[in-house]
């Protein structure tokens, strides 16, 4: 496998959950959470949390984590994670951006994005849903090489009236990079699709890369808005 790098994008001006990766998940910050997610996986030669808020460092700082300061004036996490992964001074092949309100990822869901690094600069994973899904879960069609050919918040594919149920691909925003991809990466994030269904993957599809899509046996609960932790704590993971 090759020699992964994780950086995980933190911030507290979430716009649908302000400052929700400082809420306690098992006795520590989430983004801590997810940090120890990261480290225990036995995936990452090193671990990092790219932030811009002081506070972050701060804590950053007394519990030992390994932080890296960005700028405010990033678009998206992968933006931020390609910032960090500049300032890295050891030797590495692929980074994970593991977003910080994932807590509650399975390890082998991070050796499984590693390891779906292939001919493409870029990899992440998606499980099979049927039914309806919202917004917030993002759909994703697959070639026959296993790329996705399009993300999307709207239900894709369509189902015409009188076909079978369909079988969605939603896709979890874990994402791993070849080096050379991350390190001179030239999109801005602001392509019309990236912008107008407000998903950073979308900017590298329309920059003409392709994405491999690891299939993941079932779904993760994400926190993105304060009724997650809700669910989660009836789910018994809190």
């Amino acid at each position: 496998m090759a020699k992964a790098i994780c950086i995980i994008p933190a911030r507290l001006e979430s716009s649908r959950f302000p400052n929700k990766i400082l809420t306690d998940i098992q006795g520590m910050p989430m983004f801590e959470r997810v940090y120890h997610i990261a480290q225990v996986s036995g995936v990452f030669a090193r671990v990092f949390v790219a932030t811009p808020n002081p506070e972050i460092l701060e804590l950053c700082e007394q519990r030992g984590i390994a932080a890296i300061a960005t700028s405010f004036d990033h678009p998206c996490g992968s933006s931020r994670v390609f910032e960090a992964a500049l300032q890295v001074e050891e030797d590495w092949d692929v980074v994970v951006n593991l977003q910080a309100d994932q807590p509650f990822l399975p390890t082998s869901y991070l050796k499984t994005v590693v390891e779906a690094v292939g001919a493409n600069p870029i990899a992440t994973i998606a499980y099979e849903e049927a039914g309806e899904k919202d917004e917030h879960t993002v759909k994703v069609i697959r070639n026959k090489k296993g790329e996705g050919v399009y993300f999307s918040r709207f239900p894709i594919p369509f189902s015409v009236p009188g076909t079978s149920e369909v079988v969605r691909l939603c896709h979890l925003g874990l994402y791993a990079y070849k080096k050379e991809f991350a390190l001179s990466y030239e999109g801005d994030f602001k392509s019309v699709l990236a912008l107008q269904e407000s998903l950073e993957q979308l900017d590298f599809i329309h920059h003409g890369y392709n994405i491999d899509v690891a299939l993941v046996p079932h779904s993760v609960p994400e926190v993105n808005v304060p009724e997650d932790l809700v669910l989660a704590q009836k789910m018994g993971l809190l």
